[in-house]
């Protein structure tokens, strides 16, 4: 076995990879390829034949066979990285979220899978919301889903896959990502309309109202002023002069 390129990859988002080449007698060949699938979970495996003439055209009866070395190109990957062959998302409604999200990780490691990520939120109003990822092997997908059940009510389940033609691989245990938002109503009246918040705003209204109304009052007091004490006046005088006359 002869080891031709062999290279370490890593991105900017830190995903790591190796790829590697190598040449391998045929008698040997198959020994190896079957060693080197049990490194780990095969995603992809491809092979390719190819048939040379040489000295001649075609395929005669009494044509000799050579078998040349086998060329074995590798992928290696981390688990976490590679593409989940299918895609769930759904909703579970729930009284008890923070319980019924933790409860999420053991369903998930009894059917041989874990949780990605997890995330954890209560409002004002007592609404609660967890947001779970969860990773599973697609044979063990159907009866985590039915698990789920107990859990409260399942909503809203959307499912995407990608089905691999040409390849061989083990689908069996691909993954198959889930993710999962468990949610409670919250309280059914929130702080904003309840009794006494309904009681402030009409008492803040009302106070408002009066405000604008004395507001206007002292307009129309200040616009009405000047002309009563000018009438007054005029009254005023003319009384003097009808009794100076008398």
């Amino acid at each position: 076995m002869q080891i031709t390129n062999a290279q370490l990859n890593r991105d900017y988002s830190g995903r790591v990879s190796a790829t590697m080449s190598m040449l391998i007698a045929p008698e040997e060949s198959e020994a190896v390829i079957a060693r080197t699938k049990g490194f780990g979970r095969v995603e992809n495996f491809q092979t390719q034949t190819e048939r040379i003439a040489q000295g001649g055209t075609g395929m005669a009866e009494n044509a000799k066979t050579k078998r040349d070395k086998v060329e074995l190109n590798i992928t290696i990957s981390r688990e976490e990285q590679e593409q989940a062959l299918q895609q769930t998302n759904l909703r579970i409604r729930t009284s008890s979220v923070d319980e019924k999200a933790k409860q999420l990780r053991a369903l998930a490691e009894k059917q041989g899978g874990h949780v990605r990520s997890s995330t954890f939120s209560r409002d004002p109003d007592g609404r609660e919301i967890a947001d779970v990822s969860l990773r599973v092997p697609m044979k063990n997908y159907p009866v985590l889903m039915q698990s789920l059940n107990s859990l409260g009510k399942v909503e809203n389940v959307s499912v995407q896959r990608q089905d691999r033609t040409g390849t061989q691989g083990d689908e069996a245990n691909a993954p198959a990502d889930i993710s999962i938002q468990v949610y409670s109503q919250g309280n059914i009246v929130s702080h904003e309309s309840g009794l006494f918040a309904t009681l402030r705003r009409t008492l803040a209204q009302s106070a408002g109202g009066i405000m604008w109304s004395l507001q206007m009052i002292g307009v129309a007091i200040a616009f009405l002023a000047p002309w009563v004490i000018a009438i007054m006046a005029i009254v005023w005088i003319t009384k003097r002069v009808i009794r100076a006359r008398r």
